[in-house]
């Protein structure tokens, strides 16, 4: 799994949040990702040890649109399983 990155809407301070977006794919961000035992959104920079050859992984398909879509949904659905605080 790569290490997940996001800006929220609701973020107050949204250019230094996007500074550290930038950080973190760069590649010494990448480095520090590879320590944390992510696997590196960058290509040329090296997995972390015992990890599979890059193009061995398989990754899942998704269809983004219809992930946008059914995301009201599919938080309600979750909502239902696991609660809500």
């Amino acid at each position: 799994m790569t290490e997940p990155v996001a800006i929220l809407k609701t973020a107050k301070n949204v250019e230094t949040a996007k500074k550290f977006v930038d950080f973190l794919l760069s590649e010494q961000g990448q480095q520090v990702s590879v320590k944390l035992g992510y696997i590196p959104a960058r290509n040329g920079v090296a997995l972390p040890e015992g990890f599979p050859a890059r193009d061995s992984i398989k990754v899942l398909p998704i269809d983004a649109a219809a992930a946008v879509k059914n995301s009201e949904g599919d938080l309600k659905t979750f909502s239902g399983i696991f609660g809500t605080n």
